[in-house]
């Protein structure tokens, strides 16, 4: 008998000191960085580069042509006053 009186306080306290199972919350998991998706280089965009450079270099080569006519008629000038000053040395 005390075997039965020992097994039901043992049953009577477990039921007693029953407590309910703690509630783990997890939080969510946290969403995927943003993906930043960016777009393939164009190809019209290489050539508009290329259509630039080759304008830019024309330009280059009509300064330097601008500059050698300037020197050109410089020179023209040079010699047409070189002219009229040896034309009027000659009239004295």
């Amino acid at each position: 008998m005390n075997k039965f009186a020992f097994i039901a306080a043992a049953v009577v306290l477990l039921a007693a000191c029953d407590k309910p199972a703690p509630v783990v919350v997890t939080p969510p998991p946290s969403p995927p960085p943003p993906v930043v998706v960016t777009p393939a280089p164009d190809a019209s965009a290489d050539a508009a580069k290329a259509a630039a450079d080759k304008a830019a270099d024309a330009a280059k080569d009509a300064s330097k042509a601008a500059d050698t006519s300037k020197g050109s008629a410089m020179d023209a000038k040079d010699a047409a006053k070189q002219a009229t000053d040896a034309a009027k040395e000659t009239k004295k």
